[in-house]
């Protein structure tokens, strides 16, 4: 016990601003022992005029306060393990105006340790609460010590959720959650727990849903709503007040469906009033965040414009110096965009005649020449058909010399009609089996068309096979951006890095920007199509790369800052009325 009662001291004489010394006096256990004492800092002597108020504390059994010479002190009956006894503190330069928070933070304190008598198991639980106090000492800024408490109370209890809210322009709102860092402030979630919060706030009592036995009734609404909607079984919130004013509220909920214990809520209760001032006084000292920059700002100014300090002004015209060389010096402004290399002329080479693939002798990427077989149809039902042809075109033409032997001109006639038939017919046979060979249309390189995967497939006519672009006469195709293309003019020179040759960037002349937009990753780019002024013989159709536009002069801080710009005016514009 002795430890707990040195670790409440010393959490009550830090947390309390402008303590210097702290006193807890105990009476003996025993008749004729003598009294307990403990102080703050350890092992240190305190004053007579701290001893004295804290005797006259016990003498007449309530609050001392002595104030004299800008020196407050403070004594504090208290009751401890069935033991009585007084704490006093003694704060130096204390203003009048804090000697009321001061009290009121000891009477919180010297409360929660007669709770210590309420059963072990409460004492456990209570001894908990001290190190709750502890870690949110830990943090310097709100919201860590806000989540960390949370997380941990809820760890602890046994809670799925711990919220911790505080007033704000009128309203609860709920600052930290359990086992979140970040949370979405509008979401329906937090919206309810405030509502749950207020309904404590506002009648400034402990509210718990459902009920325990025998508890007064209160309005239980936003608990009840909290509970359906969230899956929570039970649901109960305890308000923070300090100097009689509400400044929070910590809201716990569990799974378990039942009433949470009357210990918990006590528990619940003591937590909440030591952690809640604690929390308040980081919030407020994150709100003052603006004035120390202000100050920060102050004391540059006085460094730059005042005495000595060669250093910082050495280090403020140089960057001034920088500031004005990126403000005027200018450099050449270019429009980087993604290109892609393309053929100037691109053929296809269809299937001329309705049939099944027989042979492939080339594939995509394979360079060619005029007049090259690039693959076969398979031809055997069209000889079979030519020899049919043939044979019926020898007959008939014995047919016919025999009618002009026998002068049957009539027969003849008919005759010499059949031949020319036959004759026509073989004719056509003759050019579909042509057809039947897939011929290079000229020199150049195979961009599409791999038939060797579909050897015996069926093609129609006018199937493309293969796609033909010619080694030489390239044109380029750029995807430049929306807010980009007003600065792309024909005419205007480039260059072009493709992935395959990085370091021989090749010139280029923008010849055509087209009125066709493509939507990709959620923007809008638009074709620009270019030519190259100085072809080389390695470049293949379908290279990509990335281009460079010329787009005339601009200064440095125009170039890093005119996307940002140009963002930010759109936006303003949107919601100008």
């Amino acid at each position: 016990m002795e430890a707990v009662l040195e670790t409440w001291l010393a959490q009550q004489c830090e947390t309390i601003p402008g303590v210097e010394r702290g006193l807890l006096l105990l009476r003996p256990e025993e008749p004729g022992a003598p009294i307990q004492s403990m102080t703050w800092p350890a092992r240190t002597q305190v004053g007579p005029g701290l001893g004295a108020a804290a005797r006259a504390a016990v003498a007449q059994g309530g609050v001392v306060i002595e104030d004299a010479h800008g020196q407050a002190r403070i004594a504090v009956p208290l009751r401890a393990s069935g033991r009585s006894g007084v704490v006093a503190v003694e704060i130096a330069d204390c203003p009048k105006s804090e000697i009321q928070n001061a009290l009121d933070h000891l009477r919180r304190g010297v409360g929660w340790l007669g709770a210590m008598g309420r059963g072990e198991a409460d004492k456990n639980l209570l001894l908990r609460v001290i190190e709750l106090v502890q870690i949110s000492l830990e943090h310097d800024r709100f919201r860590d010590a806000a989540t960390a408490v949370a997380t941990e109370m809820a760890t602890r209890l046994g809670c799925d959720r711990v919220s911790i809210g505080f007033v704000e322009g009128g309203r609860m709102t709920v600052k930290a959650l359990s086992h979140s860092a970040s949370f979405d402030a509008r979401s329906n979630l937090i919206r309810d727990l405030g509502l749950a919060m207020e309904e404590a706030a506002d009648q400034d009592a402990t509210i718990a849903y459902p009920a325990p036995s025998g508890a007064t009734p209160r309005i239980e609404r936003a608990h009840e709503q909290l509970r359906r909607l969230y899956g929570s079984g039970s649901v109960w919130t305890v308000p923070v007040a300090r100097c009689g004013q509400m400044i929070g509220a910590f809201s716990f909920e569990r799974t378990r469906i039942e009433p949470v214990d009357p210990g918990t809520i006590r528990l619940c209760e003591d937590a909440a009033g030591l952690l809640g001032p604690i929390l308040q006084m980081k919030r407020g000292t994150d709100a003052r965040l603006l004035e120390r920059w202000r100050d920060s700002l102050r004391i540059h100014r006085e460094k730059l414009f005042g005495p000595d300090h060669p250093t910082h002004k050495l280090v403020a015209v140089g960057g001034a110096l920088l500031f004005l060389f990126l403000a005027f010096a200018k450099i050449d402004y270019r429009i980087a965009a993604e290109a892609t290399l393309e053929g100037r002329i691109q053929r296809v080479v269809v299937a001329g005649i309705e049939g099944y693939i027989a042979e492939a002798k080339v594939r995509a990427g394979d360079v060619v020449r005029r007049g090259q077989i690039l693959g076969r149809l398979d031809d055997r039902d069209l000889v079979l058909e030519h020899k049919k042809w043939t044979a019926n075109h020898e007959q008939v033409r014995r047919e016919y010399r025999e009618a002009l032997a026998g002068h049957d001109r009539t027969q003849a006639s008919i005759l010499s009609a059949k031949m020319s038939q036959a004759e026509a017919q073989l004719q056509l046979i003759a050019e579909n089996l042509e057809r039947t060979r897939l011929i290079a249309p000229f020199d150049g390189i195979v961009v599409k068309g791999d038939l060797s995967q579909m050897l015996g497939s069926p093609v129609s006519r006018g199937d493309i096979l293969f796609e033909m672009a010619p080694l030489e006469g390239y044109r380029i195709i750029l995807k430049v951006d929306e807010r980009e293309i007003a600065d792309v003019v024909t005419g205007a020179p480039g260059e072009l890095a493709l992935s395959a040759m990085p370091g021989r960037p090749l010139p280029l002349t923008v010849e055509r920007v087209t009125p066709v937009s493509v939507a990709e990753e959620g923007r809008n780019y638009f074709r620009v199509e270019a030519s190259l002024q100085g072809e080389t013989r390695a470049l293949r159709p379908g290279m990509e790369g990335v281009a460079k536009i010329h787009a005339g002069r601009r200064t440095l801080v125009w170039i890093w800052t005119h996307e940002l710009i140009d963002w930010f005016r759109l936006w303003l514009w949107s919601f100008w009325p």
